[in-house]
């Protein structure tokens, strides 16, 4: 079966990316490198695939070594049950193998990075965070329903706008690169191969509700971080966002940068995937992090 992720990183790369693994306990976990230089470690967002910062990809491959990693369940990374423990074991277990890193977090896959950097800060030399989870965010959330592995997942009442969503996303990342039409076709197809299987429509169903189950740990969590002396950048995407809880998100993301000495960039003309809406930027914001400019 053709590996489509591969293809795609292989196209933007101009060649030379490779497709690794990791055994973890007899699940695979799996990521594709490109490029040569500093590491750089993308972590996606909650039910997004990582193949989502294609142009930040194309972007980053002349000067840097780039780790696309796939979650537990995503793309070509073995499913396992999810849990806050294992997704971030997982992280470090890619850190621990790639060496140290940038790490670039978007969303879900920012609080993560954070989690990581509490717990392992020997192993990241930087963090770029686009549009971080808070667990404040969900705090008045109402809980979501685990999916019933009883049934297939398409017969969820959430599933069909799971995968609307995910087509919707796959051309956006398509628009997203500059390319000629076979690599944004591969980029799409590539996209829509992450939930192609049940147990990929299961891992998108389960991430949410596994977050809202943690939402007191992550709080509490933070009240014990330490903070590393790393050069770190907080990205907040405004565009699309409801003016009303605008205020709110800035001033918890510039208490993040208060407490952690990032550098806070509030994005107004990016909405919440800042690396499709402004992968130059984000690509910028490497950049600084690698250099310890921030």
């Amino acid at each position: 079966m053709t590996d489509r992720v591969l293809a795609a990183f292989d196209a933007l790369a101009g060649g030379g990316a490779t497709r690794r693994e990791l055994d973890r306990g007899g699940r695979a976990l799996r990521w594709i490198e490109a490029g040569a230089g500093p590491s750089v470690v993308l972590e996606a967002g909650a039910m997004s695939p990582v193949v989502g910062y294609a142009a930040v990809v194309q972007e980053l491959v002349a000067d840097f070594r780039v780790i696309a990693y796939d979650r537990a369940g995503y793309g070509a990374s073995e499913p396992a049950p999810l849990s806050l423990e294992l997704q971030v074991d997982d992280l470090i277990a890619v850190l621990e193998d790639v060496g140290p890193a940038a790490v670039v977090g978007h969303s879900w896959g920012g609080l993560l990075a954070q989690l990581a950097t509490w717990s392992r800060p020997d192993l990241l030399t930087g963090l770029v965070l686009l549009d971080p989870s808070h667990e404040t965010f969900w705090r008045d959330a109402e809980p979501e329903p685990h999916a019933d592995r009883t049934r297939p997942p398409a017969d969820d009442p959430r599933a069909k706008d799971v995968l609307a969503f995910g087509d919707e996303l796959a051309a956006d990342v398509s628009r997203s690169v500059k390319a000629d039409r076979r690599l944004k076709h591969l980029l799409t197809e590539a996209c829509r191969s992450y939930l192609q299987t049940d147990d990929q429509l299961f891992t998108y169903l389960d991430e949410l509700p596994m977050i809202l189950d943690h939402v007191d740990e992550l709080a509490a969590r933070r009240t014990r971080a330490v903070w590393p002396k790393i050069p770190i950048v907080v990205l907040t995407a405004t565009k699309g966002r409801p003016a009303e809880f605008t205020p709110q998100v800035i001033a918890v993301q510039d208490c993040l940068a208060a407490q952690s000495g990032a550098r806070h960039q509030v994005v107004p003309d990016s909405g919440h995937y800042l690396h499709i809406d402004r992968p130059d930027l984000v690509a910028e914001c490497i950049q600084e992090v690698a250099s310890g400019t921030s």
